[in-house]
C-alpha cells in the first residue's frame, strides 16, 4: 500500500499504526507532582484521568520532547516523541529536583495507536464500548490496555499501551475486526503528512531547527507562572522579541526543506518543512518567515526550488477539513458511512 493510500484510508475510515516512536514514561514515588512540575513546561492542572499536550525543553528553551501528560491518582503517564527512552529518563534524573524520591521509568509493554474518522468504532469493537465516548484529551484503562485518547493527525487517536502479553492477540483483535472499517496500516511518514496538513507541531522536523516555543507558536503549550527547565531562556527570548514565526503555505508545484522564500528580490525566510497532500491535490508547507511577513492570506511570496521561482500562497491551519469533525459516535456508522452526506475536505481553493 503507498502512503497516499494510507493517508486516504486515515482521513477517511480507519489506520492502524506501531507506536514505536512514541516512548511511554511513568512518573511515580513520594513528590511525583512536584518533580514532574518542576520540569515540564505546562501547568500540571490536572484532575484524574486528564491529559493535555505540552513539551520538554531545553536550557536554551528548545523542544527537547514533544509530550502528552496525564494525571493518573498520584502517579503520572507522559508519552513522549523525540527523544530515545534512555535520553528521557537521563533528563528527568538530571532534572527532577533534588531531596524527592519519585522516578521516571518506561512503561511496560507497547504502543498501537488508531486514527481516522471511524477509528472509535473500531476501538470499541474491540475494546468495549466505553471507549466510544472517552472525551478527547482522557485516559481509560480496559482489561487489555491504557487507552489515551489524543492523536496528532486532526483526525479521531487513540494510543493504547498494551501489555507485552495481549500485544499479539490485541493486534490481531483489531486487523480482524478491522476489516469492516477496510483498515489500513500506516507508517511514520503517513501521520507526520497527516500532522503537517493539520498544523500540528512535528518535534522530529521543525522540532529539530533551534526554534523556541516563541518562533513555533507553542506559547499555548507553557507555563508564563512558574519555573521548569529552560523558562529562564525563554522569558529572555520573549523579551527580547522573535525576529520570526511559522506559517503554513500551499503551492502548486514541489517545494522542498531548506528552500528560500522570497517577496520580489527580499529574501523573507525558508521553508522548514513541506509534502504533498494526496487529499488537497497540491503541496503543503510550513514556512519561517521574518516575523513581518508571518501572516495567512498572502499570495505574493516564491520558494526557490532547483532555481526556479515556485508561488506560495500562505494560509491558516489546519489545512483539510476533517471528517472526524462531523463524525459523531452517537449518530454515525462506517457501515452507514454513504448515507451521511459530509462537506469537502477543503473548503477553500
Amino acid at each position: 500500500m503507498s502512503m497516499d493510500d494510507e493517508i486516504r484510508a486515515l482521513r477517511t475510515s480507519v489506520a492502524l499504526a506501531a507506536g514505536d516512536h512514541v516512548t511511554c514514561l511513568r512518573i511515580e514515588g513520594e513528590g511525583a507532582y512536584e518533580a514532574l512540575d518542576a520540569v515540564v513546561a505546562c501547568d500540571l492542572f490536572l484532575q484524574d484521568g486528564q491529559m493535555r499536550p505540552s513539551l520538554l525543553l531545553d536550557e536554551q528553551a528548545r523542544p527537547f520532547a514533544d509530550i502528552h501528560v496525564a494525571r493518573d491518582d498520584e502517579a503520572f503517564y507522559l508519552l513522549a516523541e523525540g527523544p530515545s527512552p534512555g535520553e528521557l529518563v537521563e533528563y528527568f534524573d538530571k532534572h527532577f529536583p533534588p531531596g524527592i524520591d519519585a522516578k521516571a521509568t518506561c512503561c511496560d509493554g507497547a504502543l498501537l495507536s488508531v486514527h481516522g474518522p471511524y477509528a472509535w468504532e473500531l476501538c470499541t469493537a474491540v475494546l468495549g464500548p466505553d471507549v466510544g465516548s472517552l472525551p478527547y484529551l482522557a485516559f481509560y484503562r480496559t482489561d487489555e490496555a491504557v487507552c489515551f485518547r489524543s492523536g496528532k493527525t486532526g483526525e479521531y487517536g487513540y494510543d493504547l499501551l498494551i501489555s507485552p502479553g495481549e500485544l499479539a492477540a490485541v493486534r490481531e483483535a483489531l486487523l480482524t475486526e478491522g476489516r469492516a472499517f477496510d483498515l489500513a496500516l500506516a507508517g511514520l511518514p503517513a501521520l507526520d503528512q497527516c500532522a503537517l496538513e493539520n498544523g500540528i507541531f512535528n518535534v522530529r522536523r521543525e522540532g529539530r531547527a533551534g526554534l523556541s516555543p516563541l518562533e513555533l507558536g507553542l506559547q499555548w503549550r507553557v507555563s508564563n507562572r512558574k519555573e521548569y527547565v529552560g523558562s529562564a531562556a525563554l522569558r529572555a527570548r520573549r523579551e527580547a522579541g522573535a525576529k520570526a514565526r511559522v506559517v503554513w503555505a500551499v503551492a502548486g508545484a514541489a517545494v522542498a526543506e531548506g528552500d528560500d522564500v522570497f517577496l520580489d528580490e527580499q529574501r523573507i525566510g525558508a521553508v522548514l518543512a513541506t509534502g504533498f497532500s494526496v487529499i488537497r491535490g497540491e503541496w503543503v508547507a510550513l514556512l519561517l518567515l521574518d516575523r513581518s511577513y508571518a501572516f495567512p492570506g498572502i499570495d505574493r511570496f516564491e520558494a526557490s526550488h532547483a532555481g526556479e521561482r515556485r508561488p506560495l500562497r500562505t494560509v491558516s491551519a489546519p489545512l483539510i477539513n476533517n471528517r472526524s469533525l462531523y463524525v459523531s459516535p452517537q449518530r454515525h456508522s462506517y457501515r452507514e458511512r454513504d448515507e451521511s452526506k459530509m462537506p469537502p475536505f477543503v473548503l477553500s481553493p
